[in-house]
């Protein structure tokens, strides 16, 4: 178990779809397509992978795509839009912790904040595991929030639109962790969704958690568009090549 775990299993299938863009999703793809350049037809890693946003945009390039997810709520809806787009996902309900994948993939993507919600050391072995999974040459892509940026940006509420309602979040920031805890509500119902705990990580925490010495070529962005990282960079996307 990890702290944010019950939250992901029961309440974040029924809002995610709020958070997560489908235009996003194809754009980011043609981005790390583009700039990473897998072989044709390659095999991709998406963990976790939700309701295969990214997954359904690379399987509809004909990449063979391996999605993991802890939520099987998520799996399923992934699984029935991949029958309506007439593709194929291979889908894997398991905690992304106990991945045991060797040198199978072409492409790893870690998306959308999705790294933090375990301890320091179990977020290392987290990266270990997507370095395991790569054939030599094979490129691991993660994107999350910069730490840098929200410290001086911080705001202690959001409020979100999603189907069918409101989701206000509510913030506390640990400067000694670099922890937020959040308290998640569904606003028109007065309804505790949940709460997460987020380790935020500034570009040089990442990039020395990767070992950069393990990986031929280690890159830094601030979004999946390409653009340089900076201070006023809300997202970190690091790339690595094996």
């Amino acid at each position: 178990m990890f702290d944010s775990q019950r939250f992901f299993e029961e309440a974040w299938p029924k809002i995610s779809q709020g958070f997560e863009s489908e235009a996003d999703a194809e754009s980011e793809i043609a981005w790390i397509l583009g700039h990473v350049q897998p072989p044709a037809g390659g095999r991709v890693l998406d963990a976790p992978c939700g309701f295969g946003r990214h997954a359904l945009a690379l399987a509809r390039r004909g990449f063979k795509v391996t999605g993991v997810d802890l939520s099987e709520v998520e799996l399923q809806r992934a699984r029935e839009r991949a029958a309506a787009a007439v593709v194929r996902l291979d889908l894997v309900c398991q905690d992304m912790r106990a991945m045991d994948f060797s040198e199978e993939f072409d492409l790893a993507l870690n998306l959308f904040s999705s790294i933090g919600y375990f301890s320091d050391e179990e977020d290392r072995q987290l990266l270990d595991r997507f370095c395991r999974a790569l054939r030599p040459g094979g490129a691991f892509v993660l994107d999350t929030r910069n730490r840098d940026h929200y410290i001086r940006h911080y705001s202690e509420e959001e409020v979100w639109p999603v189907p069918g309602g409101t989701v206000r979040i509510t913030h506390r920031l640990d400067l000694a962790t670099s922890r937020i805890t959040s308290q998640w509500w569904l606003q028109e119902e007065r309804r505790s969704l949940g709460e997460t705990g987020l380790r935020l990580y500034s570009p040089h925490e990442l990039y020395r958690m990767l070992r950069p010495e393990r990986w031929s070529s280690v890159e830094l962005f601030g979004s999946l568009d390409g653009i340089p990282l900076s201070l006023d960079s809300p997202r970190i996307v690091l790339v690595a090549w094996k």
